[in-house]
C-alpha cells in the first residue's frame, strides 16, 4: 500500500492540552504550603488568645482586690466619721449643761466643761485628721468659722476620692478593664476558628487539583482546576485580608 492509499491508518492527532502537565502539581504544593502557614497562623492566634483570656481573669482579680480595698477603707472612713459626730456631739451634751451650772452659781465647773467641750472638739479634729478623714486645711477652717459644729461626710464622694487613690496610685496597676481582655480573646478565638475553616476550604480546593490531575477526561481536568483555582483563590484573598 502507498502513502496515498486512503485505507492506510494514520495515527490521530493528540488532543491539545491547555493546562501543562506540571502546574497542577505545582497547584497542589503551593496551595498546601499555604493551608500549613495558615494553620500555624492559628496556632499563633490560639496562643495569643489564652493570654488575653489569662489576662481577663487576672484584671477580673485586681479589680475586685481593688473594691475590696475601696470598700474596706470606705467603712473605716465611716466610722471614724462617726466616731468624730459621736465626739461632738458629747461635747454639745456638755455645752447645754453650762447655763444650768451657772445658773446654780458653779462658774468654776461651768468653765471646766466648757473647756474640756472645746478640747473634746479639738480632738475629734485631729482623730478625723489622723484617719485621713478630712484635710488639716479644711479642719482648721472649720475650727475657725464653726468651731461647734461638725464637717459633713459624703460617703459617695469619698468613695470616688478611694477609689482614684487606688488606681492612681505609684504602686497601683492602674484602672483594670476585664471585660477589653474578654472581647479581644473572643475576637481572636473567632479568628482562629476563620483560619480553621479556610484551611478546610483550601483542602477541598487540593481535592479539586487531585482530580483534575489524576482523570483522563479534559473536560473533568478543566473542571477540577477551575473549581480548585476559583475556590483557592477566594479563600486566600479573604483570609489574609479580614482574617490573617
Amino acid at each position: 500500500m502507498t502513502a496515498d492509499d486512503p485505507g492506510q491508518d494514520r495515527p490521530a492527532d493528540p488532543p491539545r492540552r491547555y493546562i501543562p502537565i506540571w502546574l497542577l502539581p505545582l497547584l497542589i504544593g503551593v496551595i498546601t504550603i499555604i493551608a500549613g502557614i495558615f494553620t500555624w497562623r492559628a496556632g499563633q492566634l490560639g496562643s495569643t488568645a489564652a493570654y488575653e483570656d489569662r489576662q481577663s481573669v487576672g484584671q477580673t482579680i485586681v479589680q475586685q482586690q481593688q473594691a475590696t480595698e475601696v470598700a474596706l477603707a470606705a467603712i473605716t472612713d465611716a466610722v471614724a466619721y462617726v466616731r468624730y459626730v459621736a465626739a461632738y456631739a458629747e461635747a454639745d451634751a456638755i455645752d447645754a449643761l453650762l447655763p444650768t451650772l451657772r445658773d446654780q452659781g458653779a462658774d468654776d465647773l461651768a468653765d471646766t466643761f466648757a473647756t474640756q467641750a472645746d478640747e473634746q472638739r479639738v480632738a475629734a479634729s485631729d482623730l478625723a485628721y489622723a484617719s485621713g478623714l478630712f484635710g488639716e486645711q479644711t479642719l482648721l477652717t472649720q475650727l475657725v468659722a464653726a468651731p461647734d459644729d461638725p464637717l459633713s461626710f459624703d460617703l459617695d464622694a469619698q468613695i470616688e476620692v478611694l477609689q482614684a487613690e487606688v488606681t492612681t496610685g505609684l504602686a497601683s496597676p492602674g484602672v483594670p478593664n476585664p471585660d477589653d481582655w474578654a472581647e479581644r480573646a473572643d475576637d481572636t478565638r473567632d479568628r482562629v476558628r476563620n483560619l480553621r475553616w479556610a484551611t478546610l476550604l483550601l483542602l477541598v480546593a487540593v481535592v479539586f487539583y487531585t482530580a483534575a490531575q489524576l482523570t483522563d477526561r479534559v473536560l473533568t481536568r478543566r473542571v477540577g482546576t477551575a473549581l480548585g483555582s476559583t475556590l483557592a483563590l477566594t479563600v486566600v484573598v479573604t483570609t489574609v485580608v479580614t482574617v490573617f
